[in-house]
């Protein structure tokens, strides 16, 4: 596999792997666990509302208070005829969401044996499930109170208390305690269905059916009303058949649940005997939602966090942005599927790591793209020369334009490479030319020169005051690049050619091909006077045009005059003396 797809592969494990852990570390913060629980809302209010049945509530509402006079302390005959009304009716069990902390007959003689009475007389027919707060049991054996006597002695008592989120949302409840105690909902559903119930958690996860009004309500005051003027008929459509839950539906009993956020108009909040009804119906329907387990979890977030790495470091611009977009959609949609399956991962607890993991790919990628261009513009400062590399960076364009400076070109060649070739494997010849290459090419970017081309064995730079510490200087760096190439301790001897002149640089070719060079007579002469080594038998050679500008700071020697192929004009010829 080339390099380039193996680095694709190792960066986008090592950034998904990363986004998923610390996807998972967030989690335990407490902003992103509320943000994990809001998010989970969503699911429930994007569900298909379902239609409950099987479950009425009886409630005390503000048409009762309105209706009854006494203080709702001292209601125990108006719950007495409602519980005798229903068992008459054919419900099949009654959830007393009413807590009765205290005795009254103090203040009403016979009220506490009233409520005992119709707990005990409905028993066979309809339980009465009498629900207590945790907080009130301390009293019971300094204030007796006859019902939660008769209740507790028949088994017929369970605790009404829920159980809120950090956020104060309900989304949950205790359904048996250590010691045995069950939950409101856990005993009517029992009760209902007449045998015992299993269920996946200590603390189930209440499958809300909708918001706050869904489930099917009769005011206490109209069902009491009804009783009293014998309409059976009335009361077993109410009833019949039925779970039947009774408590209060006020302002002084309701709570968060998913859809407090996004209902509008009131109540928005849920009455606590209807968060017992929906958990009631997540018993009895055995829609049950589990938090997703912790490998499929640890699955989901990583297979996230992949795919979200791998569009971002193959996709650019505004297409990303719509790539990211559907894989959210998809993940999204995933997690809805899996709630519709009963297991629940929240949506921010997969866009998280689709999140982390892009905007780790985008650094990931501006640094590395940001050391290709690094690597990019030193090569085109290299062989083209800084003025370009500017201007490409300025621009972003490559034109074919050319200009006329005073450079001083550089020619070398290998002495004898066509005749050690002969004796090599080819492989030993490239692997031997490339080293040369690399050590030559060194030489040139140290003083200041742009490699131009690679002619066979040979090398063509061109020096000018682009790359120079002082203008005019370009001779001199030519010289002295010349003098440490020749002088290198290679195997193969090198021969260089220098002339200073006006050449024509820039780019030349076409919209599909083009080569940045440098032409004119210049050049010419610079590669004539490499090819005169041999003749000489010198390492050297440079023109009176370069020599004009490095004496006095180079030791050299006259050769003489020659004449040069293409010339008219004899030349003076100069080569270095310390080489």
């Amino acid at each position: 596999m080339p390099g380039g797809k193996w680095r694709l592969i190792s960066a986008v494990l090592f950034i998904g792997m990363a986004a998923s852990v610390f996807a998972f570390a967030l989690g335990e913060t407490r902003i992103i666990r509320l943000l994990h629980l809001k998010s989970g809302d969503l699911y429930f209010v994007a569900a298909q509302p379902e239609q409950p049945k099987d479950i009425v509530l009886i409630v005390v509402d503000q048409k009762s208070l309105d209706r009854f006079p006494e203080p709702l302390l001292l209601w125990h005959g108006y719950y007495a005829e409602a519980i005798e009304a229903a068992a008459d009716a054919g419900a099949k069990v009654l959830g007393l969401d009413v807590a009765f902390p205290i005795p009254v007959n103090q203040w009403a003689a016979g009220y506490d044996e009233r409520m005992a009475q119709a707990v005990i007389s409905t028993s066979s027919r309809m339980p009465v499930m009498c629900g207590y707060a945790a907080s009130t049991l301390s009293q019971q054996r300094k204030w007796p109170v006859p019902m939660n006597m008769a209740a507790a002695a028949m088994g017929q008592t369970a605790y009404v208390n829920l159980r809120a989120d950090e956020d104060d949302f309900i989304r949950s409840i205790e359904l048996a305690e250590a010691e045995g105690s069950r939950s409101m909902s856990l005993a009517v559903s029992e009760r209902f269905m007449g045998r015992p119930l299993t269920y996946p958690q200590h603390n189930m996860l209440i499958h809300y059916v909708g918001p706050a009004g869904t489930f099917p309500r009769v005011s206490l005051c109209d069902f009491v009303d009804a009783a009293r003027a014998g309409r059976s008929k009335q009361l077993q459509d109410w009833v019949g058949g039925k779970a039947v839950l009774l408590g209060p539906d006020l302002i002084t009993d309701r709570h968060a649940t998913p859809f407090y956020a996004f209902r509008a108009g009131t109540p928005a909040n849920t009455a606590g005997v209807e968060i017992h009804a929906n958990a009631v119906w997540t018993l009895l329907s055995g829609r049950h939602i589990v938090p997703l387990s912790l490998p499929l979890k640890v699955t989901l977030t990583a297979a996230v966090s992949l795919a979200a790495s791998l569009v971002t470091l193959l996709v650019a611009g505004w297409p990303l942005f719509g790539y990211l977009v559907v894989l959210a959609a998809l993940s999204t949609s995933a997690g809805f599927l899996l709630f519709g399956g009963g297991w629940l991962v929240a949506p921010s607890e997969i866009l998280l790591p689709l999140l982390i993991s892009g905007l780790l790919s985008l650094v990931f990628g501006y640094f590395f793209a940001a050391r290709g261009r690094d690597t990019f513009r030193n090569a085109v400062r290299v062989f083209v020369g800084k003025q370009v590399a500017e201007a490409l960076d300025a621009s972003g364009k490559i034109a074919l334009s050319g200009r006329r400076e005073a450079v001083t070109i550089l020619f070398t060649d290998i002495r004898g490479f066509t005749a050690w070739c002969d004796t090599q494997e080819p492989e030993t010849v490239v692997a031997r030319l490339n080293e040369y290459f690399a050590v030559m090419t060194a030489c040139i970017v140290r003083h200041g020169g742009q490699v131009n081309k690679f002619i066979g064995d040979g090398i063509m730079a061109i020096f000018s005051d682009a790359e120079g510490a002082a203008l005019g200087d370009h001779a001199l760096r030519a010289v002295r690049c010349a003098v440490e190439m020749v002088g290198q301790p290679m195997e193969f001897r090198t021969g260089a050619g220098i002339h200073t002149g006006d050449a024509i640089v820039g780019n030349v070719g076409s919209g599909d091909k083009m080569d940045y060079t440098a032409l004119g007579d210049t050049v010419n002469l610079a590669a004539r006077l490499e090819g005169l080594n041999k003749e000489f038998q010198t390492r050297i050679l440079m023109s009176a045009a370069t020599w004009d500008r490095v004496k006095g700071s180079v030791e050299a020697r006259r050769l003489g005059q020659v004449t040069v192929r293409g010339k008219s004009v004899e030349q003076s010829i100069y080569t270095v003396a310390e080489v």
